[in-house]
């Protein structure tokens, strides 16, 4: 097993185990099955049995928090983009609230559906937005021990070695189509594209986990920390959620779930954008080889 061949193994491995996994979800219930969020902790299981094997350790993983106030863009972001989206589409009567989640009058905030950390009372749009962030922290971070399975992985182990086989851009782009296909089993059982199971695994997964790689990419390379992207997965989980279940389309469905991906789209380009300005450092410091 040659070092420079490492993460081609490392994928065979999570691939086959995954799919075997999910095969025991369908027996199981499908995407309803309780196996379904264990599914999520194998790519690090993968990854800590090679980092042993081959003796790699676990300290360049990003274990530290030294560049905390990444956690904003982890929280703000996914918010930006579910807002933006559920604005879009009511804007063009695609689509309407399931209910009046809070409305605005003469400076102030009346909240009458959502439950805020803060509190629910009448508050000013600057309270608000404070809450907001707050609430969205503090559900996210219990679904951090889930994507945290993920993030370890693709992010914390294979993702530098991609960057340094492949370069910024197609090692980025690269992991982030694999990431996709992943998801193939559970999405042509139904998960995320219910009405769309092959169109949604062959092509729309992957192309949402390109944009979202990216970003989360973005997050891991410039905060160092595996929390951060994590707790970003988290977030975008939790914003995914909120949109599909408070959002009723009155056009077809699938206007809805492209409007989602291709909002990642335009967050993923100021991303690489930004990449490729300042090149990260990776983890051995070996600077990425210009493309």
């Amino acid at each position: 097993m040659k070092n420079k061949n490492i993460f081609w193994w490392y994928l065979v491995i999570v691939f086959i185990l995954s799919y075997l996994w999910q095969y025991l979800m369908f027996l199981t219930g499908g995407v309803e099955s309780k196996l379904f969020p264990f599914m999520m902790w194998f790519p690090a299981l993968v990854a800590i049995a090679f980092r042993l094997i081959t003796k790699e350790g676990f300290r360049n993983v990003g274990w530290g928090l030294r560049k905390w106030w990444y956690i904003l863009p982890a929280l703000i972001v996914p918010l930006i983009v579910i807002l933006g989206v559920a604005a879009l589409l009511i804007s063009l009567n695609w689509a309407t609230l399931a209910g009046k989640l809070f409305t605005f009058k003469a400076g102030m905030v009346d909240i009458q559906k959502v439950r805020l950390l803060l509190g629910n009372h009448t508050q000013t749009i600057s309270f608000f937005a404070m809450n907001l962030i707050f609430s969205i922290f503090a559900q996210s971070v219990p679904g951090c021990i889930f994507t945290l399975g993920e993030e370890f992985g693709w992010r914390g182990y294979v993702q530098e070695k991609f960057l340094k086989r492949f370069g910024l851009n197609r090692g980025l782009i690269l992991l982030g189509a694999i990431w996709g296909y992943w998801h193939l089993p559970i999405i042509l059982m139904g998960w995320n594209f219910p009405n769309h199971p092959v169109l949604g695994s062959l092509l729309l997964m992957p192309i949402g986990t390109i944009f979202l790689g990216i970003f989360l990419g973005w997050i891991y390379l410039r905060s160092r920390s595996i929390w951060l992207p994590a707790l970003a997965h988290a977030s975008i989980n939790l914003c995914a959620i909120l949109l599909f279940t408070e959002i009723a389309m009155q056009q077809h469905e699938l206007f809805q779930q492209l409007m989602w991906i291709a909002a990642w789209g335009i967050v993923a380009v100021p991303c690489l954008i930004s990449l490729n300005r300042k090149k990260p450092i990776l983890w051995q410091n070996a600077t990425i080889s210009a493309e």
